[in-house]
Parts: structure tokens; C-alpha cells; sequence
């Protein structure tokens, strides 16, 4: 019966151990890759050749080693320096720290595994977000008055300047680095009958970025002209920050005041203190918003634009019927002080 393959390799292997030879010359003779282990169990009962014991002990391939490491070197650098192999160099060099050369390799290579092993998993998770996203932006695709009013009521109250208790300001002051934010405050302030005359714009920004070109950024971003901005602001730049808008996206922060906004400013507080009330309310009597039959604005679920219209107001911000607080008349702000005593209040300013 003729020799398989695996028995012609193993007769082969038997032969060249005879002979004297090592293993690793007999895996060069076979042209095959062996494992030592495997080479172990084809040549079991035949003695070690002498030939293939070490004749003397390696001590100065292991001085030399050492001094390698010392140096910075790896284990693999020094295995094809000195022809031997890592499981001694674990044994001659395992009581010497880590070299800092070595320590910075290793933090490399594991940084590129991570990089490699995430992207499948960072790709999936962002088409999961912007699908989430996508069906998100598909169910709000109208805003009423309404909404816009408490939506840009409570981004003032989040990110605009506010009175302190020790200090009266009085000012309309927003400051953000979002262009869509922004745009959400400047449509807020059109419909509460805030004229765009009245806004003052500038920029908050590094010294270290271009102030003109950032500013024609935002106006050509939010439709507003050159003459409303007033000098830019200019940060000090530190060159070892650890900040991370320092790339194209950067555009710095856009300040938006409205001029002679004292009143204003009493009339936002006054509808936050009212919202905030409510909400109080809704949280202590229970888990649902109480609705008016009569939406102040709203007819027949279509909410009319603030404004004059038809030659008066509009209702929806003044309607006098069913309680529609705090709903009142476009810039009521202004005519408010006319039926008011005279006070002096030097944080009144124009």
C-alpha cells in the first residue's frame, strides 16, 4: 500500500533528525510549516542528537541584550540583532522597566487597534443616528406662534444675559456659537414685534482667528447686514489650549442685543416667572398640562402671525377672551411706562 503524503513528510523528518539535525533544519528540508510540537510527536523515540545541545551557556548574548534594552530597543529588535529567541529575552530581561521608547510603540500600536476595530461599529452607529435624526425633522415640519413664542422664551432664559439679584442690567443680551440657535432667537424676537433696527451684533473670537472674515460669515449665515455690527471682542489666545473648536467650524461666539431692551427684558422675565409658575402647578396637581378650550392665536389649529393685520392686532398675541395670559399686544412694552408714574432707574438705558 503506498505512502500518504503526511506519512512520506514524518518517514522524511525521522530521517533528517537521525542525521543530527535541528528543527529548524528539518523544516526547511520538508518546505512545509511544523510546529514544534508536532515535530515533537513525528520524532518521538529517537534521541537528541548531540550536535543540537547548547554547548555553552549564552552569557554574553545576555550582556549585550540588556544593554539593548537599556537603550530603548524591543524584544524584537534585539531577537534579529542577537539571533535568539523572545522566550529567553522575557527570562534575561523581565527585572528591567519598560523604556520609554518602547512604553510610547506600544501605546501607538494600540491606538491603531482601536481605531481599526472601531470604524465598523462608529459607521453603524452614525447611519442609526441621522435615520433617528431624519424621522425626528420629518415630524416637525410646521411651528406655530405658539411654540415659537415658548421655545425662543426658554432659550432667552438658557443662554441670554439675566438681572442678578445684587445687579439691575436690564439688557437683552444672547450669546451663541450655534448658527441654527441663533437664527431660532432672531425669528423669536421678529414675532414678538422686536424690529430688526434695533439689533446690534458682535463677535466674541480668538485673537488668533480672522474677526472680518468670521464676521461676513455669520451675516451672510443669518441674512443680517454689516451695519449692525459693532467691534469685535477678541479673546487672548493660549497656544497650549486643549480646546477643540480650533478647526474650520470655528466662527466664535455672536453676541445679539436689542437696543433700549429694559422693558423688554421685564416683559420676558414676567413670562418666564408665569411659565415657570405653571409648570410648578402641572408638577404638584398632576402629569398632565392643562389646555384652554380657547387657544389664544389659534383658529381652528392654525395659529395667525403676530403683527398688525387688517388694519389692527392680530389675537394671537392679545387676545382679551378666555383668560389668554400672558398673551398680550405686540411691543405692549413700549406703551406700558405712558400709564405709569415717572421712576427713576438708572439702569434704564438706551
Amino acid at each position: 500500500m503506498p505512502m500518504t503524503e503526511a506519512q512520506r513528510l514524518i518517514a522524511r523528518a525521522r530521517l533528517l533528525r537521525r542525521t543530527g539535525k535541528t528543527y529548524a533544519e528539518i523544516r526547511v528540508a520538508l518546505g512545509v510549516p511544523v510546529s514544534d510540537d508536532r515535530l515533537k510527536a513525528w520524532l518521538r523515540g529517537i534521541p537528541r542528537p548531540p550536535e543540537t545541545r547548547r554547548s555553552r551557556a549564552l552569557h554574553e548574548e545576555r550582556r549585550k541584550a540588556r544593554q539593548l534594552r537599556m537603550r530603548g530597543a524591543t524584544y524584537t529588535e534585539i531577537a534579529a540583532a542577537l539571533d535568539v529567541s523572545h522566550g529567553s529575552l522575557s527570562l534575561w530581561l523581565r527585572d528591567l522597566p519598560v523604556p520609554p521608547r518602547v512604553a510610547r510603540l506600544r501605546r501607538e500600536h494600540l491606538a491603531r487597534l482601536r481605531g481599526r476595530g472601531g470604524a465598523a461599529v462608529r459607521r453603524s452607529a452614525g447611519l442609526r443616528m441621522r435615520a433617528r435624526q431624519r424621522e425626528a425633522r420629518r415630524t416637525l415640519d410646521l411651528l406655530t406662534d405658539r411654540e415659537l413664542f415658548m421655545v425662543g422664551l426658554a432659550l432667552y432664559w438658557s443662554e441670554g444675559s439675566k438681572d442678578k439679584p445684587w445687579r439691575r442690567s436690564g439688557r437683552v443680551r444672547f450669546t451663541n456659537s450655534d448658527p441654527d440657535v441663533l437664527a431660532v432667537f432672531l425669528a423669536w424676537l421678529r414675532m414678538i414685534g422686536v424690529d430688526p433696527i434695533d439689533w446690534v451684533f458682535w463677535l466674541n473670537i480668538h485673537e488668533s482667528a480672522d474677526p472680518r472674515e468670521h464676521e461676513r460669515w455669520w451675516q451672510a449665515r443669518l441674512g443680517v447686514s454689516a451695519t449692525r455690527f459693532r467691534r469685535p471682542v477678541l479673546k487672548h489666545h493660549n497656544p497650549r489650549t486643549v480646546r477643540r473648536n480650533i478647526d474650520d467650524g470655528y466662527h466664535g461666539c455672536l453676541v445679539v442685543e436689542v437696543r433700549r431692551g429694559a422693558a423688554l427684558y421685564d416683559a420676558i422675565a414676567g413670562w418666564w416667572a408665569g411659565l415657570a409658575a405653571a409648570a410648578v402647578d402641572v408638577v404638584a396637581g398632576g402629569d398632565r398640562v392643562r389646555s384652554h378650550p380657547c387657544h389664544p392665536g389659534s383658529s381652528k389649529g392654525r395659529t395667525a402671525s403676530f403683527g398688525v393685520a387688517y388694519g389692527g392686532s392680530n389675537p394671537s398675541p392679545g387676545a382679551d377672551s378666555c383668560g389668554a395670559r400672558p398673551w398680550l399686544p405686540a411691543r405692549w412694552w413700549d406703551s406700558l411706562g405712558s400709564a405709569l408714574p415717572p421712576a427713576a432707574d438708572d439702569a434704564e438705558h438706551s
